[in-house]
């Protein structure tokens, strides 16, 4: 059975959630690998999982990479 992206960047982030530096620079990987619906499936375990710790962390890599998206990513929509 292979494992999804999703689920491999919600192990990773559990697993440095211990550490705000390197949550960041993970979750910044996390959003580069993943397409366009499992980032929105990641944002919403990241606000159940997280709930205040990483929510100015998050909220900075989110509008970053939004803003910032590849073209052939944002004409999809």
């Amino acid at each position: 059975m292979s494992t999804s992206y999703l689920q491999y960047s919600k192990f990773i982030l559990l697993k440095v959630s211990f550490d705000a530096l390197l949550f960041e620079k993970e979750f910044r990987k996390c959003l580069r690998l993943l397409l366009i619906h499992e980032i929105r499936e990641l944002k919403r375990w990241c606000r159940a999982t997280f709930p205040k710790r990483f929510r100015g962390i998050m909220g900075r890599c989110f509008r970053y990479f939004w803003r910032n998206r590849p073209a052939a990513a944002a004409s999809k929509k």
